[in-house]
């Protein structure tokens, strides 16, 4: 049988910070349009409708329907609550995991996701080309608002872990080049400048791990690190650290933002019954997201602690004291540009039914991103409290979306209303991470990334249906329903064992090298659905205003704080906490338009 161990801080400490892992490409290149208030009232199912400039960032040719030229800007709101709670440790093997201490936070901000306009120039001509339409339109497609929190007692069943220790672990493995970090760092002008891992260097920094250099490790190396509120165990001529007591742990994350098309578009009416149109687009993202993870001693009596750190050449060990608490920080900040182009056409093969079409290639942007951590250290005597912050870090690379495909059909009934119903494609299989173009000649330094947005992100399908009911010639009443796969696929491997994008990860040699290959892929049945309502005036002149609320439901998703690590007594993983949340957003969007 293989022996595959789990990697020592897959996710969180392996790489300096950034964003350029799996999840963060899937959250990069997601969709959840905004557009209008009629558009999101009928769920965004407009790819056969048009003439709503909420429509023209899923089909182009949606400006040509209208038969005026016309202004709208749409101010909201969003309403997102996120309910978490916690297990001390998880499995995702145990189908019967508990997770205890629900809590719920909320995040609410002022959006406009829609601003635009189109006009409208008519040729004069009674057949072909009738008309075409230039516009400039601002619309949403995604927004990132959501608060998280959780908190716990790591302790009671099992062994248990601390981030303290699993750092240590990281800092053991901590170069670049292989082999643990330098116990000398700190005695660099600029420790940040070495060619190490952000995390373990600030929480050596200050004081949440330690250097014992008298260890002797189990391949004869000397020298270990260990977490403050670790406690040292001997076994014959082997020392290990093991976390002795319980400790309250917390973690909340923050994330805010948003991502927006601007997009100049052209449409062309064909015989009132055919429309073409094609947009160029520049999709912006601003992104931010901070989190913070802070653990304590229930009993800080249970935690003596002898610092012991080497300065100046020499092993210097501190006043005996106890490790009270300690909390990680971590911001970061990103900023985004790229360009894409669309292609879409209505058709009305009879008076009543509308056939609709469009496809977006895949956006290149380029993203600026920047980032900090912080790590503080508490001690029961205050003297021996630690700070390490780090310096600001920044980082420029380029990142390639996937293509989306999108098919309508909608059926109208005269002036009592109509029925839509849109499919749309996303294939996140395409997303790519790579260096600036202007530095084509270095090695490819997003390989490890790239390939498991290959191998484990396959396409998404999402189903809108929408209504729209006439029930006066100036009033309307809407209603919509959206159903999103989700584009993260498993596998089992050629020896039966279950493989997800960690586990490959985290084993990623072993099965790059043919240790075993991945077979049967399997979807998670994790879908995001959302339900709108809407309502809709029309004046008999040019103003028209619409109303609309969206209820969205994600599905549960689980993160640790910090990363399975091994326990080095007997090389059998030490299970990290985990937080299990579900999210759900209300938004609530108001419409003012002109007809000119």
């Amino acid at each position: 049988m293989k022996k595959i161990f789990i990697s020592i801080l897959f996710a969180g400490f392996c790489i300096a910070a950034g964003a350029q892992t799996m999840y963060d490409a899937i959250n990069l290149g997601s969709n959840n349009y905004y557009g209008t208030a009629r558009t999101m009232g009928m769920g965004n199912a407009v790819t056969a409708i048009g003439a709503d400039l909420g429509t023209i960032s899923i089909n182009p040719a949606g400006s040509a329907v209208a038969g005026y030229s016309q202004f709208t800007i749409s101010p909201g709101a969003v309403f997102s609550a996120t309910e978490a709670s916690w297990a001390p440790s998880y499995n995702f093997l145990n189908e019967n995991q508990k997770f205890s201490g629900s809590l719920t936070e909320k995040r609410n901000r002022f959006i406009v996701p829609n601003v635009g306009f189109t006009l409208q120039m008519e040729t004069g001509r009674e057949y072909g080309l009738k008309s075409w339409t230039l516009g400039f339109i601002s619309n949403m497609t995604s927004n990132f608002a959501e608060q998280i929190g959780a908190k716990g007692v790591n302790g009671g069943e099992g062994t248990l872990t601390s981030m303290g220790a699993a750092m240590a672990m990281s800092a053991m493995s901590a170069n670049n080049k292989g082999g643990m970090m330098d116990p000398y760092v700190l005695d660099l002008a600029n420790p940040y400048d070495a060619d190490y891992y952000w995390n373990p260097l600030a929480a050596y920094g200050s004081g949440f791990i330690n250097f014992n250099p008298d260890v002797v490790n189990a391949d004869g190396s000397v020298g270990n690190y260990y977490a403050a509120n670790e406690f040292k165990q001997i076994d014959g001529d082997q020392v290990y650290y093991y976390v002795p007591g319980t400790l309250y742990q917390s973690s909340s994350r923050v994330s805010l933002g948003s991502k927006n098309d601007i997009t100049t578009n052209v449409g062309f009416n064909i015989n009132d019954n055919f429309f073409i149109g094609v947009n160029l687009s520049i999709p912006t993202i601003n992104y931010t997201y901070k989190e913070e993870f802070t653990e304590a001693a229930v009993d800080y009596r249970q935690f003596p602690v002898t610092p012991e750190y080497m300065s100046d050449g020499r092993h210097v060990e501190g006043a005996p004291t106890y490790f009270k608490s300690a909390k990680y920080g971590y911001e970061y900040n990103s900023s985004a540009a790229g360009i894409n182009a669309a292609l879409g056409f209505i058709w009305l093969p009879t008076r009543n039914l509308r056939l609709g079409a469009s496809i977006k290639t895949p956006t290149a942007y380029t993203i600026d991103e920047r980032w900090g951590i912080r790590v503080d250290t508490y001690f029961e005597d205050s003297s021996q409290d630690g700070y390490s912050y780090s310096p600001t870090a920044e980082n420029t690379y380029e990142y390639r979306s996937p293509y989306t495909v999108d098919a309508g059909i909608a059926y109208t009934f005269g002036t009592l209303g109509l029925l839509s119903v849109d499919y749309e494609l996303n294939d996140y299989s395409v997303m790519k991470f790579s260096e600036p173009s202007d530095n084509l000649f270095s090695s490819d330094t997003y390989y490890f990334v790239n390939r498991l947005n290959k191998l484990f992100c396959g396409v998404t399908h999402s189903v809108r249906v929408g209504a729209e009911v006439n029930v006066t010639p100036f009033i309307a009443l809407r209603a919509g329903y959206n159903f999103t796969t989700n584009p993260e696929r498993t596998y089992s491997d050629s020896e039966g064992y279950f493989v997800d994008a960690a586990y490959y990860g985290s084993n990623f040699d072993f099965y790059e090298n043919g240790g075993a290959y991945l077979k049967n892929p399997v979807y998670l049945k994790a879908p995001i659905q959302s339900y709108s309502c809407g309502l809709g005036y029309s004046s008999a002149g040019s103003f028209f205003a619409d109303f609309a609320l969206r209820r969205t439901v994600y599905p549960s998703q689980n993160f640790s704080p910090y990363d399975t690590y091994l326990y080095s007594a007997n090389d059998e993983p030490i299970i990290s906490p985990c937080v299990q949340s579900r999210r759900k957003v209300i938004d609530a969007i108001l419409t003012f338009g002109w007809r000119f």
